[in-house]
C-alpha cells in the first residue's frame, strides 16, 4: 500500500479545504462553498480519517461520519478523495474497508444519498457491500439521488466471504 490511514488532523482538513476553493457548489447544496461545507461537516463528525501518502505525507482522502439527528445509531457517511486515486481503485477500496470497519464499530449502520449519475462512486460502494436504493428526487432538488446504506452485520459477513475481500489490519 502506498498510503496509511490515520485519524485526521486539522492540517489534513485545511489542506483538502484549500484544494476545494475553486470548486463549484454541490448539486444538493449549491449556495455553500465546498471548502466551508467540508469544515462544517468535520465540526459535526464523530470520526474523521485521513489517507496520507507514505512517500511525502500528503493527504489524499478524508472520510467522516456524523450521527443522524433523528437517529444517532445511524452514521451519515461522507468522503473526499483527491485525483491521486485515479486508476488506483483497488487501493482506495482497501482503505475504505479499513475506515468503514472503524465507523461500523461505533455506528451499526452507515448511510448517505449519492447523486444517481455518480456511477463510479456507486460502483465503489456496491463493491464494498453497500445496498443501493432506487433513484429518487428529493424535495426541492432537480437532482436524482440513490439512498445507499451498509449495516455492520452485512459488512462483517461480506468481508469474510471466501474468495471475497480479506480482513485487513492497520
Amino acid at each position: 500500500m502506498r498510503h496509511q490511514v490515520l485519524p485526521a488532523t486539522s492540517a489534513d482538513v485545511a489542506y483538502v479545504a484549500s484544494l476545494l476553493e475553486d470548486e463549484p457548489g454541490a448539486a444538493d447544496w449549491p449556495e455553500k462553498e465546498p471548502g466551508r461545507r467540508l469544515i462544517e461537516a468535520c465540526a459535526f463528525s464523530a470520526q474523521i480519517w485521513a489517507a496520507r501518502r507514505l512517500s511525502d505525507g500528503a493527504t489524499s482522502a478524508l472520510w467522516g461520519v456524523t450521527p443522524r439527528l433523528d437517529n444517532p445509531e445511524i452514521g451519515y457517511l461522507w468522503m473526499m478523495t483527491l485525483a491521486v486515486f485515479e486508476g488506483e481503485s483497488r487501493e482506495f477500496s482497501m482503505l475504505c474497508r479499513l475506515v468503514f470497519g472503524e465507523m461500523l464499530d461505533q455506528f451499526p449502520r452507515l448511510e448517505q444519498h449519492i447523486d444517481a449519475q455518480e456511477d463510479r462512486t456507486l460502483d465503489l460502494l456496491r463493491g464494498l457491500g453497500f445496498h443501493i436504493g432506487e433513484p429518487q428526487r428529493q424535495l426541492g432538488s432537480a437532482t436524482t439521488f440513490r439512498h445507499v446504506w451498509l449495516e455492520s452485520r452485512s459488512f462483517d459477513s461480506f468481508s469474510n466471504v471466501p474468495g471475497g475481500t480479506t480482513t485487513l489490519a492497520h
